[in-house]
């Protein structure tokens, strides 16, 4: 008894052993189905369950509920086009990546659609080409009349104007290649930030080196790991710190055209960083010896893996180094290039103001010829571009008949067969993400004034959670609020679409005044003239009557009647007579 007092006595237990009792007794017609009874014979002692009265008990209980367990996020995915489904590629329970692609359709109008925009395209192209080739033709044609009029001016004229042409063009070529050299950097320079990134986490992967910079227990690594040369450990730990230092300063660089030229080093510096950190990783498995949890097959796939990483970084920084240099060869293939064709267009001139005087006749059919190739090609151009956007829709249209993931997740539900005629709109599968779960319960609104969102819930055997939200209005039919509290499911631990018990830690409900407490209501019986319960003295059944206070659901208030130390009959009573000697049975 005394052992009992003493766990009874923690202040968060009675209103916990209040609560199972009560939940007990709710399914006291089961447990008399099943022929559990208390013992009634006069001869023989009464058995009784008890709890111990403390009213210095802080004001906390529980509520228990059934929740309901769901995906957070689920999403269901439809058709955006009709067609007869020809290929299924998932079944329930798949994980599925985004845009993979989960069913084709068949659809021979919109195929055909697709060949005859394709047909079109080709003979607007091959039109396109023969304008070109008839307008260059006239071109050539008036270029003989200046040539009957004066050779030498249309010499001048051809050269200057390519000349001319020529300068443009390379200006305009050299400058974009300039861009896309150093956007071409700048891409390179994202993807060897990711090698870095890749390398890094693989070798950290190995020797947690993160970790022990925030908890230096070496116990955290494998004992086996370079226990051939302990010093080889030490080494690859400093060179993935410092290639670490290196990667954290280079990947907050914003990078743009202006400033490419003047980061690339870093990268390749970094680069450099890494593949040494590789190197003593290789070198660290290389002193590494076999255990229990650190295989010899672990180690040489290991081995085998850094070795290939070791390629990879490698090959990433020799292309930084050709990205470095290119860059730095810009400016003086520009001045170059440049030069070589300003000097031409300076020479044109020259010879364009000797023959000038007879020229301007010749010039006049030339540019009527000119004005001409140029309305037939736009004419033509915009015939292809017609075209080419009547194929882009058909591909469009091509691309909606195999519907893709829109999100990564776990198939959930599935509602097509291979065969079907599908429609735009037609449900075809479902994707949810189990790694975060919600369970929705119901809570009557006296036992929601108890909780708040944040708070810890515990659900199933252990499992801790938190009240995400609380609904502002109760539901119109049940009267009921629901309650929605998140569990972090990456260990898979529930499943989508079960029950699961739910215990949430609440205040107690508010006392009429401090002496007040609260007990079952099952536990007490209530006639025409007194309302009382039983406790227990030296195995005696006493009866003791109380001053009934409000109801909080299954637990009603007691203004007068029972004290500290009181050991209370929650189970048995309604057998019992004052002075019954009784056998408690906690």
């Amino acid at each position: 008894m005394n052992k009992l007092k003493n766990i009874l006595k923690k202040r968060w237990i009675i209103p916990v052993v209040i609560l199972l009792l009560f939940t007990a007794v709710s399914a006291g017609k089961s447990i008399i189905n099943n022929g559990e009874k208390i013992e009634e014979d006069s001869n023989i002692k009464k058995q009784v369950k008890t709890v111990l009265i403390d009213l210095q008990n802080e004001d906390s209980s529980f509520i228990e509920a059934v929740g309901t367990v769901k995906a957070e996020t689920q999403v269901d995915i439809l058709s955006t086009t009709r067609g007869t489904l020809k290929g299924l590629y998932f079944k329930i329970g798949d994980e599925v990546f985004l845009n993979k692609t989960l069913v084709s359709l068949h659809d021979t109008a919109i195929l055909t659609n697709l060949n005859n925009a394709k047909t079109n395209l080709s003979n607007t192209e091959n039109s396109l080409n023969a304008t070109e080739r008839i307008t260059a033709e006239s071109i050539r044609q008036a270029e003989i009349g200046i040539i009957s009029a004066t050779e030498s001016v249309r010499a001048a004229e051809i050269g200057l104007k390519t000349a001319k042409d020529n300068l443009t063009n390379a200006k305009a070529l050299r400058i974009k290649n300039n861009e896309d050299t150093k956007n071409t950097a700048i891409i390179s320079y994202n993807g060897f930030l990711n090698t870095c990134f890749s390398a890094l986490n693989m070798i950290n992967s190995l020797i947690r080196a993160d970790e022990l910079l925030i908890n230096s227990n070496q116990n955290l690594l494998d004992p086996g790991l370079g226990a051939k040369d302990l010093n080889s450990l030490r080494i690859a730990q400093a060179s993935y710190r410092e290639a670490k230092t290196s990667y954290e300063v280079v990947k907050i660089i914003k990078l743009d055209e202006e400033n490419i030229k003047s980061n690339i080093s870093l990268i390749v510096n970094t680069l450099n960083k890494t593949e040494i950190a590789v190197d003593d990783i290789i070198t660290l498995l290389d002193n590494s010896v076999s255990g229990q949890n650190f295989s010899q097959t672990t180690i040489d796939t290991q081995k085998s893996t850094f070795i290939a990483l070791r390629t990879s970084v490698i090959t990433s920084e020799a292309s930084a180094q050709a990205t470095e240099q290119s860059l730095q060869n810009l400016d003086l293939s520009y001045t170059q290039e440049i030069s070589a064709y300003e000097n031409a267009v300076s020479s044109a001139k020259t010879q364009l103001s000797l023959a000038q005087a007879g020229f301007d006749n010749a010039l006049v059919s030339l540019e009527n010829a000119k004005q001409g190739r140029s309305q037939q090609i736009i004419g033509s151009q915009s015939s292809l571009d017609n075209a080419k956007g009547q194929y882009n829709l058909a591909q469009s249209s091509v691309s909606e008949l195999y519907i893709k993931a829109p999100i990564a997740g776990t198939i959930t539900g599935k509602y097509v067969e291979i065969g079907a005629e599908i429609n735009p709109g037609q449900k075809i599968a479902q994707v949810s993400q189990t790694n975060m779960l919600k369970i929705e319960i119901s809570l009557p609104s006296q036992d929601v004034y108890r909780i708040k969102t944040g708070s810890e819930a515990i659900i199933g055997e252990g499992m801790k959670a938190v009240i995400n939200s609380i609904d502002p209005a109760a539901d119109p039919i049940t009267k009921k609020i629901k309650i929605e509290i998140l569990y972090d499911n990456s260990n898979k631990d529930l499943i989508q679409g079960t029950f699961v018990d739910v215990i949430i830690p609440a205040k107690s409900p508010e006392k009429t005044h401090s002496e007040a407490i609260f007990i079952p209501l099952k536990t007490v019986t209530t006639t025409q003239t007194e309302s009382y319960v039983f406790i227990i003295e030296n195995n005696i059944a006493i009866k003791k009557m109380v001053v009934l206070g409000k109801a909080e659901g299954a637990l009603i208030e007691i203004l007068n009647g029972l004290s500290t130390g009181d050991v209370l009959v929650v189970e048995g009573g309604k057998s019992l007579e004052d002075g019954n000697e009784v056998k408690i049975i906690n």
